[in-house]
């Protein structure tokens, strides 16, 4: 028998036993469990391992779960970080930024974009398109890299040179362009002068003709909220002014950051 709930109306409505435990798999994962193996998904909800193993390849393929490739357990995935950030509570945090973002965007042309570390990558959450006469634009929920990315420099420099190394280790630096830092030594080096100037700069290191730079946005505790970042075809710059570029997206982030300072995106987020 197929189990119900009740209507608006006091009416029943069946529901669907696959997707309902599909859901409770994703609800097995909470903070004290960020990541499970089938066996443990399989105990919490009393389910066998061959049907938890079915949900999990179905979840995976849709990229509400991936799978860490070193411990083979799974985590929430990207495409539930997605959905779950429409959530209205979730999206305050990005409508308290977005002033910020305009105003960043009109004094440089650029797309404006907000990103949060997610795993092993960064992943885009908001965006706000520059008026320049070129406009470089990347998908909101898009995915990047964290060694081949101004926002994921930035990220890497705040977690510190050990637990930075550690997932390096676990993703590798893979070659993206010709520009690619591969050797982890010289990313650490990279890591510290991005911690002594507060933003990151990426000149064509993830995509051929495409510039970034980024900065942190802080919460009372020197935590890393997101990072602040702007994105522009080399084009449109020079090299030589990466720095007061870098200088103004890290005003933008520090005014975002006096928001989570003085408790105004506590009472938003």
């Amino acid at each position: 028998m197929q189990p119900r709930v009740a209507r608006r109306d006091g009416a029943p409505a069946e529901i669907s036993l696959t997707a309902s435990r599909a859901l409770s798999v994703l609800s097995a994962f909470d903070g004290e469990a960020p990541e499970l193996g089938v066996s443990e998904i399989a105990r919490r909800l009393g389910l066998s391992r061959t049907v938890v193993q079915r949900l999990v390849h179905t979840l995976e393929a849709h990229r509400f779960l991936e799978q860490d490739q070193d411990s083979r357990r799974y985590r929430v995935g990207v495409q539930a970080f997605r959905v779950g950030n429409l959530f209205a509570p979730g999206r305050r945090f990005e409508e308290a930024a977005r002033p910020e973002m305009e105003a960043l965007a009109a004094r440089t042309g650029f797309t404006v974009y907000l990103s949060v570390l997610r795993g092993d990558e960064m992943v885009m959450t908001a965006a706000v398109e520059g008026g320049g006469p070129i406009r470089y634009y990347a998908r909101v929920g898009q995915s990047l890299p964290l060694h081949s990315s101004a926002t994921g420099k930035v990220a890497l420099a705040h977690l510190g040179n050990a637990r930075a190394g550690e997932l390096l280790a676990r993703t590798g630096m893979r070659r993206i362009t010709a520009q690619t830092v591969t050797d982890r030594r010289a990313l650490l080096a990279q890591l510290a002068v991005v911690r002594a100037r507060g933003h990151s700069v990426n000149w064509e290191e993830n995509t051929p003709g495409v510039a970034s730079i980024a900065a942190p946005i802080r919460d009372g505790r020197d935590g890393l909220l997101a990072v602040l970042s702007i994105a522009f075809a080399t084009s449109q710059a020079e090299r030589r002014q990466t720095a007061a570029l870098g200088a103004q997206v890290a005003r933008s982030a520090a005014r975002i950051s006096a928001l989570a300072r003085d408790g105004a995106l506590a009472r938003v987020a």
